[in-house]
């Protein structure tokens, strides 16, 4: 020991002796030597050797930011970019930033934008509606209508939806139920579906063929019925592959052009076909069965039919046929549609909390872009998809959130035109924290790490796990998570991450996201 001090050391080993126990402890810290930095007493190897330890954070913080980094700089963003943004909940301030201005592909998490303002604006409890009505009198003697019966919708999403315990026949008997409680035996007139409270065109801007070819890119229209779809079941066989629809809808055309495979891994099938049109063709390839799904032409068609149907199998004649005011108008139909109505019965959908737990749980686009019509519905009496979103940027202006960059085009991302930054999204996040009213529906509505919804697979046996709650996107080349996460203290932070066109594949992205997940709630 004697030896040991009275040795002379170089710079280096006292420099050794000084930084290593330091780092040891975690402890990061400047040196210099009076005005002179260390950098330039000691020779470049060296100094990169001293700093990289002297450097080194171990704090949860300090393993966050380095992951983040570590990010940031890998060679996979050569032809992508990525964005990440972490804040506390109470002051929105940011924890960790990186990229949060750059506008991106959000792809599913646009939902977070739509579901949370839908529910600041409207209310947790707020109803769609769809109504039943008459036009004409009733002739007692004879128990005629001598008028139209009108299905008026209110872009109910839910309207004979299996997934809210109802069908489509379910509904129309207890429309018969109450036609009949009237003392009509006898319409002599129409049976009229009347979508006009919402936009004609249920696709929304930006969607790809590709897209409406699926189920997923189902869209709304003023009066939905049973989510809007049909279902198709397939069945191979050495005779190729037969099909049949369920439920049966009237008029449709629907060419099989499926292949029977039976060395195929997984079948698949799509149906390539427009909004009112009625001759369609199914592709794909079938190894034993399957059973898909694709959009039906005319909802409020389908929804009029589905109703003359009943009413003559229950016993009530129809005169006329069941048809919509859009065919009225489009065909130029001499039919007189009377301006005083009078109302049969209300159908009410289950509270707007309800739908949005289901959309934010499945990622369900459909019901997305129902609850963006019903913020321009509400507010002016008309479901514009391109109107709810005008309304949705006064509504942030108004909260003092920047919007520049900011391009909304529909209410479920779908659309590859919208672009939208972290920053914007936490910041919407926070707004929704200190709102006591809708916070617990729309925390509640978000999926749970290693638990429920899209994100249930990941972090298990973590502090993330049960922790987490995040709305998930995913498309091709874009990946992305928005959401909330709580510390070791229990305090709730707001995040939002975002990748588009890296050279990692979505799995590998996916991976990524989710260690920071575990990362984040790692922070004390």
């Amino acid at each position: 020991m004697k030896h040991f001090l009275n040795k002379k050391l170089s710079v280096k080993q006292i420099l050794a002796l000084i930084i290593l126990p330091l780092a040891i402890l975690g402890t990061t810290i400047i040196f210099s030597i009076g005005d002179t930095p260390i950098s330039t007493i000691i020779n470049k190897s060296e100094k990169d050797s001293v700093v990289a330890t002297a450097l080194i954070d171990t704090s949860a913080l300090g393993k966050l930011k380095a992951y983040v980094d570590s990010i940031n700089t890998a060679d996979e963003l050569f032809s992508g970019s990525w964005s990440f943004c972490l804040a506390d909940a109470d002051s929105g301030k940011n924890i960790c930033a990186i990229n949060i201005d750059r506008c991106m592909v959000p792809a599913s998490v646009m939902k977070v934008v739509t579901t949370g303002t839908a529910l600041a604006m409207l209310g947790p409890k707020y109803r769609f509606s769809t109504t039943l009505k008459y036009d004409g009198t009733i002739d007692a003697t004879t128990k005629t209508l001598n008028g139209n019966i009108y299905i008026r919708g209110g872009g109910d999403p839910t309207l004979g939806s299996e997934t809210f315990g109802s069908s489509p026949n379910r509904v129309a008997e207890e429309w018969v139920k109450k036609i009949k409680a009237l003392g009509i035996d006898s319409i002599a007139g129409l049976i009229i579906g009347d979508a006009q409270s919402c936009d004609q065109d249920p696709i929304p801007l930006g969607w790809t063929w590709e897209d409406i070819q699926s189920d997923y890119g189902t869209g709304p229209c003023g009066l939905n019925i049973r989510e809007n779809v049909y279902d198709i079941l397939c069945k191979g066989g050495k005779n190729g592959v037969s099909i049949k629809t369920n439920p049966q809808i009237p008029g449709l055309k629907l060419y099989n052009q499926l292949i029977h495979n039976p060395k195929i891994t997984k079948s698949y099938a799509y149906v390539q076909g427009a909004p009112f049109q009625y001759t369609r063709t199914v592709f794909g390839e079938v190894s034993d069965t399957l059973r898909e799904r694709s959009a039906i032409p005319d909802p409020a068609l389908f929804c009029a039919q589905l109703l003359c149907s009943n009413l003559v199998s229950s016993g009530i004649k129809v005169r006329d046929s069941a048809t919509t005011i859009r065919l009225i108008r489009f065909n130029g139909i001499k039919t007189e549609i009377k301006e005083k109505k009078t109302i049969i019965s209300s159908t009410l959908s289950p509270e707007l909390e309800d739908l949005v737990y289901h959309t934010n749980q499945i990622s369900q686009n459909f019901y997305a872009e129902s609850i963006l019509r019903a913020i321009s519905l509400s507010e002016n009496g008309y479901g514009s998809g391109p109107s709810s979103v005008n309304i949705i940027y006064k509504f942030w202006k108004e909260k003092k959130v920047d919007l520049r960059g900011l391009c909304m085009v529909d209410g479920c991302g779908l659309s590859r035109m919208n672009n939208i930054t972290t920053n914007q999204l936490v910041k919407m996040l926070v707004v929704f924290a200190k709102d006591k009213n809708i916070f617990p529906a729309f925390y509640k509505s978000l999926p749970v790490a290693g638990e429920s919804g899209t994100i249930r697979k990941l972090s298990h046996g973590t502090l993330a796990e049960g922790n987490l709650h995040a709305k998930s996107g995913t498309m091709a080349r874009v990946k992305s998570y928005t959401g909330y996460v709580k510390t070791k203290s229990g305090k709730l932070l707001c995040f939002a991450m975002i990748g588009n066109n890296t050279l990692w594949t979505e799995v590998e992205l996916k991976y990524k996201f989710e260690r920071l997940f575990e990362l984040m709630a790692e922070l004390p």
